[in-house]
């Protein structure tokens, strides 16, 4: 193992630390999961024959067979609206009981508004009056640092629960003649309630987290500015289409990826098969591949809706965990690792115990 990754363990290691003469971890109870999708469903096949391409040109690069976009009355915050409700429902909580003992922590990629924030948008489009709400400013793995500022407010009792929200409406932004990128983005959003876990019977716990940020890697995905006009009444902005270089990403992944998985599972105790159901960001389902198995996990443990849904930025993994409530898979006692990486470029893992 390459001395790099080998002073990130010592380092990370000790925030969450195993101690055998207790539970341990931070008490976090996953009490809700929910998602929503584009009602839309493009396919990749119909896409490719469209540019001139193979029908399966798409399939083989990315292993996507179609994604989802909105259709009529639906955009970033109608599925934002929806996944959080089901989240609530999940839990067994009506939206208009909330109040300031809630947090709401929101992510988002897709057009609403500049103002207020999008965070606060949501809140109102849910009939939240009085609920706590924050926005992340992020990508893929921004649901990582979500969580584990999720689970410090509820260990500081800051707040009696959190609802953690990702909402994305990617293909917008997206070059439809641009082959790079044009067969892999999907609409959606998925949330998640959390609680402190409580009683002398509980087992649910956050026993390893970490993410970093490597800010050099900044330019191998962005959506840049090109200029801006004032006008007598409005002031205009135009922007370029989402610019990725898939490859870097994909060595920056490879090469941050491992050290901060290593910490993790130090922390938790773990190795990688006491690792019941692997949980990842869904780039494309080739790329994820690679990746599972340059970690050492078995990619059969790790589920990869992005076939059907399309990458969806910061939503994936969230939409990914109510899928696998959905799927019966999130049991109490599953030790649960979950794993996000993209642009900016930050990457996390977190491991839980349901």
């Amino acid at each position: 193992m390459p001395e790099r990754t080998k002073s990130r363990k010592r380092e990370i290691a000790p925030r969450l630390q195993a101690d055998s003469s207790q539970r341990p971890g931070i008490a976090v109870a996953l009490a809700g999961v929910g998602h929503a999708v584009g009602s839309e469903v493009v396919s990749n096949s119909e896409l490719a024959l469209s540019l001139g391409l193979e029908s399966d040109w798409f399939l083989t690069r990315t292993g996507i067979v179609e994604r989802r976009a909105c259709g009529p009355g639906e955009d970033v915050l109608t599925l934002g609206r929806d996944a959080v409700l089901g989240a609530c429902e999940d839990a067994g909580l009506r939206a208009g009981d909330l109040g300031a003992e809630t947090m709401l922590l929101h992510i988002q990629n897709g057009i609403a508004a500049f103002t207020p924030p999008a965070a606060i948008l949501l809140s109102r489009k849910l009939g939240f009056k009085t609920v706590r709400a924050l926005g992340f400013d992020g990508v893929c793995a921004e649901p990582i640092a979500a969580l584990e500022v999720a689970a410090l407010l509820l260990e500081a009792r800051r707040c009696d629960r959190v609802i953690l929200s990702a909402a994305v409406d990617f293909p917008e932004w997206v070059d439809p003649n641009d082959h790079d990128t044009s067969g892999l983005f999907g609409s959606g959003a998925g949330a998640i309630v959390l609680e402190r876990s409580v009683g002398p019977d509980a087992r649910a716990s956050l026993r390893g987290v970490h993410w970093e940020t490597h800010a050099g890697y900044s330019g191998l995905g962005q959506i840049p500015v090109l200029g801006y006009e004032r006008h007598p009444e409005r002031f205009s902005i135009s922007v370029g289409y989402y610019e990725m270089d898939g490859r870097g990403l994909t060595r920056a992944a490879l090469q941050v990826l491992p050290g901060v998985l290593e910490g993790v599972l130090d922390a938790a105790g773990w190795t990688r098969e006491d690792a019941d159901l692997v949980l990842a960001h869904q780039p494309n389902a080739k790329l994820l591949e690679i990746g599972m198995r340059h970690l050492g996990l078995d990619p059969a443990r790790v589920p990869m809706p992005v076939r059907h849904l399309g990458n969806m930025g910061p939503a994936s993994l969230l939409v990914n965990l109510s899928l696998a409530k959905t799927d019966g898979r999130l049991a109490p006692g599953t030790n649960l690792l979950l794993i996000a990486f993209g642009l900016g470029f930050s990457c996390g893992a977190a491991a839980l115990t349901l």
